[in-house]
């Protein structure tokens, strides 16, 4: 800049120097242009992506997850009408429970309480044997006599545990009690696998579920379990049963683009994927670079061309300032050559030759006459 200021100060300012600077100029606004655009519309259309993939997924998760509380509750229901749960002893009972929990994953423990929630019989141990059980969901479940999804809640040993429950009648129809699957949310069942199937990625995507009081009962972090995080503004709207995507600061003040999805067809949680707003850029600034060195090739071709032609356009009439300039010390400097194709040179160049032959015409009519006697006329 400072180069062209001189140059402008000295009074030497070309139109070469002139179209270069708006050539330059135009490049670069062009580059600059192009990178900005490319970075805001990349970084809005991965947002939406993501946004409409974590709802999708937290949607899908929801269903799969109701469907596994379906079938859990089907799986007890089908053990709940044996036989030998009527026959109190807790050995034969500690078999069959030991049958339930090794046949499938879905509970990490399993026990029948009867009728005043004295625990009849346990597995994979018997620990439990005889215990008076004083948990909500126990008492939920002699109260209602119903298969029952309990919330979350510290058991006995200490565990966070989600309880699930079937009632138990006799042949004559009469309660029993009830059987129980025990869900430990700190530890692998089909629950947390099912949950985990959206781990942690490059871009520290992740999933957690919320219990309908708010409560996280399953998170990537553990030691996140069990935080309220019930002024999430994305948890109040799940836990109001609704399914959609939001952008969102979460309880970490880390900005979030979530998806969520509620299960309420069972369970009553909220399912929440997320990514946090940060990850976006990586991959935006990576399509920036991208769009950087092809743009940058352009501009050099580009810019290689226009020298080019730049000169094509520019020497002709630089040929014909130095001719007009120069004419009246060398008048046998011949005349410049303009192109065929060039027409406003070529008519400037015969406004110039008309101008010129007509002031030599003016300055040798004035020499004859300077010359020639006042009296004689000769």
């Amino acid at each position: 800049m400072k180069v062209f200021l001189n140059v402008y100060l000295k009074g030497t300012l070309t139109i070469q120097w002139l179209i270069l600077g708006l050539l330059a100029f135009a490049m670069l606004g062009t580059y600059a242009g192009s990178v900005i655009s490319s970075v805001v519309v990349s970084r809005n259309n991965l947002e939406i992506n993501y946004l409409i993939e974590n709802q999708y997924y937290a949607q899908k998760l929801a269903a799969v997850t109701d469907s596994l509380f379906v079938n859990m509750i089907k799986n007890l229901t089908m053990e709940a009408r044996n036989e030998d749960l009527m026959t109190n002893d807790s050995r034969k009972i500690h078999k069959e429970l030991d049958v339930i929990l090794q046949s499938t994953t879905y509970f990490n423990s399993t026990f029948f309480a009867d009728k005043t929630g004295r625990v009849v019989a346990s597995a994979p141990d018997m620990a439990l044997n005889g215990t008076k059980l004083t948990s909500v969901g126990a008492k939920k479940s002699l109260e209602k006599k119903v298969p029952i999804i309990s919330k979350p809640y510290v058991g006995v040993t200490g565990k966070l545990i989600l309880l699930i429950s079937v009632p138990v009648f006799d042949e004559s129809g009469s309660y029993e009690g009830f059987l129980a699957g025990t869900i430990y949310l700190h530890e692998d069942n089909s629950l947390i696998q099912v949950l985990g199937q959206h781990p942690k990625h490059e871009n520290n995507s992740y999933v957690y579920v919320v219990d309908s009081e708010g409560n996280i009962i399953y998170h990537p972090d553990k030691n996140r379990i069990n935080d309220n995080v019930k002024e999430n503004k994305v948890v109040q709207y799940v836990l109001e049963g609704r399914n959609g995507n939001l952008e969102v600061t979460n309880t970490k003040g880390i900005a979030m683009l979530a998806g969520y999805a509620s299960a309420a067809s069972t369970s009553k949680w909220g399912i929440v994927s997320q990514t946090p707003k940060e990850s976006v850029m990586e991959p935006t600034f990576e399509m920036a670079r991208q769009v950087s060195l092809i743009a940058i090739l352009f501009m050099l071709f580009v810019f290689a061309l226009s020298l080019i032609m730049l000169k094509k356009i520019v020497n002709p009439i630089r040929n014909l300032a130095l001719y007009a300039k120069q004419m009246t010390t060398e008048p046998s400097r011949p005349v410049p050559q303009i192109p065929n194709w060039y027409f406003e040179l070529k008519e400037l160049k015969r406004a110039i030759l008309i101008a010129v032959d007509f002031y030599q015409t003016k300055l040798t009519n004035a020499e004859s006459e300077s010359n020639l006697d006042p009296l004689t006329g000769f």
